[in-house]
């Protein structure tokens, strides 16, 4: 598949979950994970997850500037995982304009509450493995297909 045909698979697949795993680097080098429910995708392949300023996430990223969302598409037994920098956006106007009353059960507060914040991801590098969608580089079945953005566009890497 050609980079094109990755990338909308990747979106279909992402598309189709509703948690993922998000990974930090811990203060000691160890990768911490945890679920989130993140917002959609954006066109830009960019993520936002809402969170709490007091979550050890968020110190994590503000330590590293680095998040990782690995997506688990059980039914076509594949995965995507998003990877790259990452920033706090702390906007209350954005917040006011995506939220829900869903929201109100972790962030009782509301959107205006400092400590309600999202994390966004800026995707650089994107791991896609299907075995349904035959996404599986040598060595079979061991390997992802690589996306490293450059720029506005993405290539296929071979490494």
């Amino acid at each position: 598949m050609d980079s094109e045909q990755l990338l909308t698979l990747a979106r279909k697949l992402i598309g189709d979950v509703t948690f993922c795993v998000a990974a930090t680097q811990g203060e000691g080098g160890d990768v911490n994970a945890r679920i989130v429910q993140p917002r959609s995708l954006g066109n830009d392949w960019t993520v936002d997850v809402l969170t709490n300023r007091r979550c050890r996430k968020v110190r994590e990223v503000e330590h590293t500037g680095r998040l990782t969302l690995l997506y688990q598409h059980d039914e076509d037994r594949s995965y995507v995982s998003l990877v790259g920098p990452a920033l706090v956006v702390d906007d209350v106007q954005f917040k006011r304009s995506v939220w829900t009353d869903a929201h109100y059960r972790w962030n009782p507060e509301g959107p205006d509450d400092p400590a309600t914040i999202y994390l966004r991801l800026f995707a650089e590098r994107i791991e896609l493995w299907s075995a349904v969608h035959g996404v599986t580089p040598e060595p079979t079945g061991y390997s992802a297909a690589v996306l490293l953005r450059e720029g506005d566009s993405w290539r296929v890497s071979t490494t």
